[in-house]
């Protein structure tokens, strides 16, 4: 479950910083919602990388690959959002420190 938590994490953490990038660097995708566009990337990153949350929950539990793919690409564009947060978050307390110093 560790293991599966932390490909999670990685593949959050990849999808923000593609997601960002992309953003910036083309004008034309900022007028796209930034959910749209981290949940396409994440579906992406699951499919070029073959990787899925549900296929190592065992033999039956999921038959098609794709959908493993679409759902683990779900939810780490959902995780990209909370890393978002948090890298915000941590950004605005180094400010507010320096301020105080």
């Amino acid at each position: 479950m560790g293991d599966a938590l932390t490909k999670l994490l990685y593949l959050a953490v990849a999808v923000e910083f593609i997601t960002e990038t992309l953003r910036k660097g083309l004008p034309f995708l900022q007028r796209l919602p930034a959910a749209w566009l981290a949940a396409a990337m994440g579906v992406l990153i699951c499919f070029l990388t073959d990787r899925g949350l549900l296929a190592p929950a065992g033999d039956g539990f999921i038959r098609c690959p794709y959908a493993d793919y679409l759902l683990t690409g779900l939810l780490i564009s959902r995780g990209s959002g909370v890393m978002h947060d948090l890298i915000n978050a941590f950004s605005g307390l180094g400010r507010r420190l320096l301020r105080r110093i």
